[in-house]
């Protein structure tokens, strides 16, 4: 039996009289790459905030490796191995792309101000830091503009940048929201590449409104739709799927493709 890195069940969640979510089960398997998809209002973005640990569930359980966290904040999930990415940037615009790297390092330790004063205090420490800053720096392609304010690079390098964020504390689960929003086509294949490679041997579940992207990238599919899921398998069997075409186009006879939420 597949080890699981998350395990939602019966997630709910509501805001006053709507409900969002109605009773979510998902299974993510340790190291598997999987996709959540679903036509705008389904509830992606807010399950993800449930699983971060930035809202609570208003019934149901979440479970990371299977230990229940269901109750526990964004920062003790860090520390615990999981880790989000946001759908607009979430770099620290003024300062460099290396130290947002570190900061981020310095973060997944906990601890606040006095951990940090000292890690930086400690000369042995820092150069651990800036290492490993460096090597993340050379595999997302950012070494040759490590020292520019994060604010000056391009929407991509941005995006590669929140990526890096996600993986400098050294996370095994990773959550990805629309990690290509925004780019062309080609830029959002180099994204795609990247993440292949950067997320290799860690769990990602991640939320994507481009279908080649889903397709390209997941080892299996979930699909949202209107609080709950109503699918979830191989790329190739939710592209034969009437009812995921009948989600989104309302009709059992439609092409799947989706803008997402």
């Amino acid at each position: 039996m597949t080890a699981l890195a998350l395990e939602l069940c019966g997630i709910e969640k509501r805001f006053g009289a709507t409900r969002v979510l109605r009773g979510v089960d998902l299974d993510v398997h340790a190291g598997e790459r999987h996709a959540l998809i679903g036509p705008n209002g389904a509830g992606k973005s807010t399950l993800f905030s449930l699983i971060a640990g930035e809202r609570r569930a208003s019934a149901g359980r979440i479970a990371l490796r299977g230990a229940d966290v269901t109750r526990l904040t964004s920062a003790a999930l860090a520390r615990r191995g999981l880790a989000r990415s946001f759908q607009s940037t979430s770099v620290f615009a003024k300062l460099s792309v290396r130290d947002n790297l570190r900061c981020a390092m310095l973060a997944s330790l906990g601890g606040g101000a006095g951990l940090t004063a000292r890690w930086f205090g400690s000369s042995r420490a820092a150069k651990q830091i800036d290492a490993r800053a460096t090597g993340l720096l050379d595999a997302l392609d950012l070494s040759h503009v490590a020292n520019h304010a994060a604010a000056a690079l391009s929407y991509a390098q941005q995006r590669a940048l929140d990526l890096g964020l996600a993986l400098a504390g050294g996370a095994h689960t990773l959550l990805l929201d629309e990690p290509t929003a925004g780019m062309n086509r080609a830029e959002a294949a180099r994204a795609i590449d990247l993440i292949r490679t950067m997320t290799a041997g860690k769990t990602v579940l991640l939320i994507e409104h481009d279908m080649d992207a889903v397709f390209g990238l997941a080892d299996r599919v979930s699909v949202l739709a209107q609080g709950r899921v109503i699918a979830t398998g191989t790329p190739a069997a939710i592209r034969a799927n009437a009812a995921v075409r009948e989600a989104y186009f309302g009709t059992p006879t439609g092409a799947a493709g989706a803008s997402d939420e």
